[in-house]
């Protein structure tokens, strides 16, 4: 029995030791604060990176779904703390659904469009450029932050999508 108490003791200290360096770790992912916020440092980063769990943006739907099939996959995560983890991501990395009736933002013609429909989509939705505006500078910064995490694009590829979205997701743009 004290050798059980002693392993659960170690476990809760060493969970909690990594809980706190992910939070503090100087990086690009500086998780917002608030309820579930632990939750989603310590839960997500079982299987990937931090930046991984947040680099996409999704509906409450939509992160309920991913959240569900984490847990299919294998994630450790009881039901209540699903919940804290969806609302969690909801609030800070979500995206609001078009009024009913109203249809989905769709991407407009041009250079670029498909590359970027056949690059992006393999892991983002569309729902990922709704709500952001940007110019081509930060955009290209975003895409080559993509080849960070393993995307395997050219040069002149990554030109092709920033000079799109900068004319579709632009500052200026609507």
């Amino acid at each position: 029995m004290a050798r059980i108490a002693a392993t659960l003791f170690f476990s809760i200290v060493v969970l909690t030791l990594r809980a706190d360096a992910l939070l503090q770790r100087a990086g690009p992912v500086s998780l917002p604060d608030g309820p579930g916020r632990e939750l989603v440092a310590t839960r997500c980063v079982g299987c990937h990176d931090l930046d991984t769990a947040v680099s996409r943006r999704a509906t409450a739907n939509e992160w309920r779904d991913i959240v569900a099939e984490m847990i299919k996959r294998g994630a450790q995560v009881p039901g209540s703390e699903a919940a804290a983890i969806v609302t969690y991501l909801t609030q800070h990395y979500g995206v609001t659904t078009p009024a009913a009736g109203q249809p989905a933002a769709t991407l407009a013609e041009g250079p670029g469009r498909e590359l970027l429909m056949n690059k992006c989509f393999q892991c983002h939705s569309q729902t990922m450029w709704n709500d952001l505006r940007q110019d081509r500078r930060a955009w290209t910064g975003v895409l080559y932050r993509m080849v960070g995490r393993r995307a395997l694009w050219t040069e002149d590829e990554i030109n092709g999508m920033a000079d799109y979205l900068a004319r579709v997701r632009g500052p200026d743009s609507k």
